[in-house]
């Protein structure tokens, strides 16, 4: 059977273009792994860039691999065949280091997943000389790496561009020197210390309360505390873009570019614009010199970032682009941001669908998680892009926000009416009725947020919000799409999860992936993790990082949304000390 996994891989490479193929001989093997399939992984710009970045080094080889598409995982297992890379088809446990890149807790199982199917021990403490190094990176690694603590011999915390080749290279200078494979990892780890923006979990043992919550961590051998994440601070001396262009993607051929990191906006739920502070715009001849290097392999960009039209000089950078020939798409854009001229942009590069994101149905809810956009000034940005002509919309939601009542969630069917009432006047054309979609999802409180004391909502109560939106907005040609609250649920307890969450992963492991089975078999409440609200005072599984933001601003954003009196921020510090 493996000949049939081999041949997927060549034809999957040879489908490809930048890919990049290098002879082993006197190189740092790397196996860059995202833990999902390839088309979700070679959707992930993050992936790409570091892909591209530890390629330009010589004495690097670094190679993809992915989880085995559904239909090939019963191969693997029942075969024995272990995960193949892509470029040279050669199993994960020949390379010397296994850098795993992670956007969603949902894919935390699948890391286990692959290092079982490869042969390689999931604990960090079961490897041996033999066995790859294995390290992860990616937004999860410094929003809350806790959960794979066990797992990973190394986390990079923050942007990888510089850290990445620091690390690896740095395994060289330490195989140089010392000859003993066990006694050069021993030494490594030590070394990695010293750099910025890297977390080695075995040198911090956690201690807990009666209660299950996290009461201290102690650091040993001279180990940072707190860990701080890595900044670019030359954001346009590195060009994010996707370097390997395939068709099977969530993008197709378009070619990705960056155009800064973070967001200013600071809506109390979002994470992003946390943990990317401070907000960092490339330079316009940056993005040109990015965007020339994409269309060597086709004329389509899609301009990425946590806002894309909330760049400072959005206008002028689209006129740019469009002056070169690009064909342009957004991968988000803000109500209050939109203009004629962006829109009119975007139309000419072929763009027929906008996305826009409400998040609540009613101003008053969207107060509370900060995002300031009014209803008449949201219904003003349907009107520019129902009078241009864009094909289709499509407004995105959230359930189960905190303080959320009956009357916001049926505002957000009210909202959704108006909108498909505006875009059929505009079109005169009472038969487009599938001109507007309406996405759900649930809310999820995350790490380095305002909300991250806030408790989850139940699955029962937010498949009931599902059922009536889908009912009452079917009714008038309104499509709603939705994903599943046990898996946002899952999502809740693994991002404020601490180590004990890694023993609920290698039961899900054990029990192949049968999720009712592990937590049955788990000694601890999924609730305590996901359901429950967290008192100000108790310190998080994360504390002991600094990714850049500041935990008494963060409690001031939560008292503001929840209407609570101030109070002077110092319990939690004492509960520190």
């Amino acid at each position: 059977m493996s000949w049939q996994v081999r041949d997927k891989a060549r034809r999957r490479l040879a489908a490809e273009t930048g890919a990049v193929v290098k002879d082993w001989g006197g190189r740092l093997s790397v196996a860059l792994v995202f833990p999902n399939t390839y088309y979700v992984g070679m959707s992930n710009l993050g992936f790409q860039t570091i892909y591209g970045v530890l390629n330009r080094r010589a004495d690097i080889v670094c190679e993809r691999a992915f989880l085995p598409d559904p239909d090939d995982l019963p191969v693997h297992g029942r075969s024995g065949v272990p995960v193949l890379s892509v470029e040279s088809q050669r199993p994960l446990r020949d390379f010397d280091c296994l850098a795993f890149s992670t956007t969603y807790e949902n894919d935390y199982l699948h890391v286990l997943q692959i290092l079982a199917l490869s042969g390689i021990p999931v604990r960090a403490r079961d490897r041996g000389p033999g066995d790859p190094l294995v390290s992860m990176g990616g937004v999860c690694a410094w929003a809350n790496p806790e959960p794979l603590a066990e797992t990973m011999d190394w986390f990079f915390l923050g942007e990888g561009e510089e850290s990445g080749p620091e690390a690896f290279a740095l395994w060289r200078q330490v195989c140089e020197v010392e000859r003993d494979p066990a006694a050069a990892r021993t030494e490594f780890f030590r070394a990695l210390l010293g750099v910025e923006g890297i977390y080695v979990p075995r040198f911090y043992r956690v201690e807990y309360h009666a209660d299950g919550s996290v009461a201290e961590v102690i650091s040993r051998d001279g180990a940072p505390l707190p860990v701080r994440k890595r900044r670019l601070r030359r954001i346009d001396a590195y060009d994010t873009i996707s370097v390997v262009r395939t068709a099977d993607t969530e993008f197709g051929a378009m070619g990705l570019v960056e155009v800064g990191k973070g967001c200013g906006r600071g809506c109390r739920f979002c994470m992003e614009g946390e943990i990317y502070r401070p907000v960092r715009h490339r330079h316009i001849p940056a993005i040109l010199r990015a965007a020339e290097a994409v269309m060597q392999h086709g004329p389509r960009i899609g301009l990425v970032g946590a806002c894309v039209s909330d760049y400072p000089w959005i206008d002028d950078l689209v006129a740019a682009l469009r002056a070169e020939g690009a064909e342009l798409s957004f991968s988000s854009v803000r109500a209050d941001s939109l203009s004629p001229g962006l829109v009119q942009g975007l139309l000419d590069s072929g763009t027929q669908t906008l996305t826009i994101a409400p998040e609540a149905g009613t101003e008053r809810l969207r107060t509370v998680i900060h995002k300031s956009l009014s209803d008449t000034r949201l219904l003003q940005a349907i009107d520019l892009i129902a009078a241009s002509g864009v094909r289709r919309v499509k407004l995105y939601f959230m359930i189960g926000l905190p303080t959320e009542t009956a009357e916001d969630v049926e505002g957000i069917i009210d909202l959704a009416k108006k909108t498909r009432h505006r875009i059929l006047k505009a079109r005169r054309d009472p038969t487009s009725l599938a001109e507007l979609t309406v996405g759900v999802s649930a809310f999820v409180p995350k790490p380095w947020t305002a909300f991250q004391w806030c408790a989850m909502a139940d699955g029962k109560t937010l498949d009931g919000k599902i059922r009536r939106l889908t009912r009452e907005l079917r009714k008038v040609g309104i499509l709603v799409t939705h994903d599943v609250p046990k898996w946002a649920y899952l999502q809740g307890v693994l991002a404020r999860g601490d180590r004990h969450a890694g023993d609920l992963l290698r039961l899900a492991l054990a029990c192949k992936a049968d999720w009712r089975r592990a937590f049955r078999e788990w000694p601890r409440n999924p609730d305590f993790y996901a359901g429950r609200e967290r008192p100000l005072s108790e310190r998080f599984p994360w504390d002991h990082f600094d990714v850049g933001t500041n935990r008494e601003r963060l409690e001031t954003e939560y008292r503001r949304a929840m209407g609570l009196a101030p109070e002077r921020q110092v319990r939690w510090k004492a509960a520190l000390a």
